[in-house]
């Protein structure tokens, strides 16, 4: 069966391909990103790890690694440079030593909290051509496909 993925003469139509689609939009959304980050001494990776300690305060590395999409050396060069920075601290577990917990300090939640706005910006436009709907709908199909797709990190 011929679908807009698996044409029948076998050269992909990359305009038409999804997955290729999705890169190219993540691909500019993290260019726009790392612009706004770079103004504030950060990397991409800086501001990963910041983001996703912000949303959920006491991750641990590992738990950070799985929900970006970088590997555990990143993860570590960059939590690394936000804890020299002042902006993240490491607390140890109290259950166990082995495993330490990551928070943000003031400095990196002000931060934090001052990129927010930058960033959501950046798909400000995209949310104006999608309805609510549209917007949870498409949250909805990207959380399937990610589901189907393993991550072979």
């Amino acid at each position: 069966m011929e679908t807009q993925n698996t044409p029948r003469d076998g050269i992909l139509r990359l305009d038409h391909f999804w997955p290729y689609q999705v890169t190219v939009l993540a691909d500019r959304i993290a260019r726009r990103t790392t612009r706004i980050v770079k103004e504030h001494g950060l990397n991409l990776s800086q501001w990963r790890v910041l983001a996703a300690i912000a949303e959920r305060p006491g991750r641990t590395s590992v738990e950070v690694v799985t929900v970006t999409p970088m590997d555990k050396g990143i993860v570590s060069r960059a939590t690394k440079a936000l804890l020299e920075m002042g902006f993240v601290l490491r607390r140890a577990s109290q259950s166990d030593g082995r495993i330490s917990h990551l928070h943000l300090t003031e400095a990196g939640d002000a931060l934090y909290r001052s990129l927010i706005p930058q960033v959501t910006a950046i798909v400000e436009r995209a949310d104006g051509c999608l309805s609510a709907e549209e917007q949870v709908k498409l949250a909805e199909q990207l959380g399937e496909l990610m589901g189907v797709i393993p991550d072979l990190r």
